[in-house]
């Protein structure tokens, strides 16, 4: 487990006594990935704001030294996403947007957020996304980058309010406009502190 987290509401109701863990996800656990993707895709209006991804692809992303996290509430999962290193168009827009070789191979592609409907309002899409950024840089990466939908203000809005930067806006294959943001990490035992006197 990575930290335990209290949740207030379930089904758009406040509760009390609603606690998750947050942790990482094996190989093991990639069924509960499938059934989580099929709750969140049954409630979405624009299908193509998320792609599925199989079991294959998720073993890729641990076996190339990405990270997969979850919001557990006792077997439940309600909440996960990853991060993978960057390939593809990810690799291109890093290019595009100036980085280095060094920096691109110190950064990290985070996606595949997913939020059960009867779990949202809890703020775990922040909660998994600022965990996502810990866990990066424990694993010594400096640069987060991620896409969103234009249309999907609520995501767009809790990446920002966490320092993301839009650097791009890109079409994708399905014809989705996306924004595509970064993020510099800063290790919280580099940052430098200030004095006044």
């Amino acid at each position: 487990m990575i930290k335990k987290v209290k949740l207030s509401k379930f089904n758009g109701e406040i509760c009390e006594n609603l606690y998750a863990d947050v942790c990482y996800i094996t190989a093991s656990k990639f069924e509960d990935i499938t059934n989580l993707y099929n709750k969140v895709n049954d409630t979405i209006d624009n299908k193509n704001w998320l792609k599925f991804r199989d079991q294959l692809y998720l073993m890729d992303v641990l076996d190339k030294g990405g990270f997969i996290i979850g919001c557990y509430i006792e077997e439940t999962l309600v909440a996960s996403a990853l991060c993978e290193l960057p390939s593809g168009d990810y690799l291109d827009y890093l290019y595009e947007m100036g980085l280095t070789e060094e920096e691109i191979n110190s950064s990290y592609v985070s996606g595949y957020v997913m939020v059960d409907p009867l779990y949202r309002g809890n703020a775990l899409h922040k909660i998994l996304l600022e965990t996502r950024m810990e866990e990066s840089i424990i694993r010594g990466k400096n640069y987060i980058v991620t896409a969103v939908a234009t249309e999907n203000i609520f995501s767009l809005n809790t990446v920002i309010k966490l320092g993301f930067e839009i650097k791009l806006q890109k079409t994708n294959e399905y014809g989705i406009s996306r924004n595509v943001l970064i993020k510099q990490l800063v290790n919280p035992c580099e940052q430098e502190i200030e004095f006044t006197a």
